[in-house]
């Protein structure tokens, strides 16, 4: 890669994360690798089996990472061979609606240690890492975000949400229409072969959702807690079987602790392919003795869980979060990949500060599929947007009408962020419940 943007005094370096076949340890890059994104994230140290743990899981995800080693040594601080910054990305396949999966370019691990800041190497790094993966074919770009205030001015817009719901599960909880209870309880480690198939059933269901991360597996089966790096022992889980006694949807959750008050039920992770699955999932939470609350980080923004309920208050949202971040690289790629339920034409002007896509553009939608093509300059443009604003759009999550009232969208023609928002709908709030 040709990092630039006058960065200098910096070795920039691209590997795979790798053991050492001598000593069967991560080898010295690597380690060095994930000192450094423990102090971007505050994580503790791992021990040398949570790190061998760790690499394992970023091979398994296949990361490709880079390091940025600042070219002066000091004495006393942190050893030259941890780096200064860090970066990576891999590929997993996303559903873009319909069920229609396209690999994404998935970016994790951005650090710059406080130390380096203001030195262009976040900007080197980024800019560079999103030439390539445009060159390499990919119609966009994805990350989550710790700091909100951070990728939007490298053409990044938040498409998916989660809310984080707390539900009042005492005496009283009472669902209006009785589910089919087809649950029962299961080993955690059972998750570690089912839990992979069930996600992917569940992910052609949901826009935006995409393939998970090792992690997220080993969370589930209670292998790894990951605030300590260790094992979890206090992890439960459940499994609903469809009417041929296939597994459709899983949860795994544990208790809070005694001093919690109210006791709480804390859920580590929950899928469900079928409604039918959801709320008997939902029934059999709501069941578990010495417990009258159930905690849930990751719910979808549109859960049906509220109507569920004869009384829908016992579901309270304590936060709602930006969840997935999305870059358009390709906008005929991108948007011809995804499908389109509403017949028309719409003709956007897209604006790009980093030169990679933007443009005027004709979408014409037959109701199923759309064809994208450059507008020449003379084409009037219905709206007129930033690339990261076509993020937003992109999985039908953020509403035109709505980007129009907040100035993020300008619309040319009246009506046409009303027409833009039937267009764009893909007929369910995406929602995909992963972090990267």
């Amino acid at each position: 890669m040709n990092y630039c943007w006058g960065v200098t005094n910096y070795r920039f370096e691209n590997f795979k994360p790798a053991f050492d076949e001598s000593t069967g340890a991560p080898d010295e890059r690597t380690q060095g690798y994930f000192a450094s994104t423990s102090v971007g994230f505050h994580d503790v140290r791992s021990t040398e089996d949570a790190l061998k743990n760790r690499v394992e899981r970023a091979i398994a995800d296949g990361r490709n990472l880079t390091a940025v080693y600042a070219q002066q040594e000091y004495e006393h601080a942190l050893d030259a061979n941890v780096p200064v910054a860090t970066f990576a990305w891999f590929e997993k396949l996303v559903n873009v609606g319909g069920g229609r999966l396209v690999p994404g370019h998935l970016i994790t691990w951005v650090t710059v240690r406080p130390t380096h800041r203001r030195r262009g190497l976040l900007r080197s790094l980024m800019t560079t890492d999103l030439a390539e993966a445009k060159a390499d074919g990919y119609p966009f770009a994805a990350l989550t975000a710790t700091e909100g205030g951070i990728y939007s001015r490298f053409g990044f817009g938040v498409a998916t949400w989660a809310h984080s719901i707390e539900v009042d599960t005492s005496p009283g909880f009472k669902m209006v229409h009785e589910p089919d209870r087809r649950v029962e309880m299961c080993l955690p480690s059972e998750l570690r072969e089912l839990a992979p198939k069930i996600y992917s059933e569940f992910m052609r269901t949901s826009p935006g959702a995409m393939e998970r991360q090792q992690t997220y597996i080993e969370r589930a089966t209670g292998a790894l807690n990951t605030d300590t790096g260790e094992a979890d022992r206090g992890v439960r889980a459940a499994l609903h079987f469809d009417e041929q006694g296939e597994a459709d949807g899983y949860v795994s959750y544990k208790f809070a602790g005694w001093s919690k008050n109210p006791p709480t039920i804390e859920l580590i992770d929950f899928v469900a392919v079928t409604d039918a699955a959801y709320a008997s999932l939902w029934s059999f939470l709501a069941a578990i003795d010495l417990s009258t609350r159930v905690t849930f980080g990751e719910s979808a923004e549109d859960s049906p869980l509220p109507w569920l309920l004869t009384d829908s208050r016992r579901v309270r949202t304590v936060s709602t979060e930006d969840n997935i971040w999305i870059r358009i690289l390709d906008v005929k790629a991108a948007l011809e990949a995804r499908p389109w339920y509403v017949p028309g034409t719409l003709v956007l002007e897209i604006d790009d500060s980093l030169d990679l896509a933007g443009g005027r553009y004709t979408i014409t939608s037959d109701g199923e599929n759309a064809v994208v093509e450059t507008a020449s300059d003379s084409t009037p443009a219905d709206l007129s947007l930033g690339i990261a604003e076509l993020g937003s759009l992109y999985f039908g999550g953020a509403d035109p009408v709505i980007l129009a009232r907040a100035g993020r969208i300008d619309e040319n023609v009246p009506g046409a962020a009303v027409h833009a928002s039937s267009m764009f709908n893909l007929g369910r709030m995406p929602y995909s419940p992963n972090g990267f």
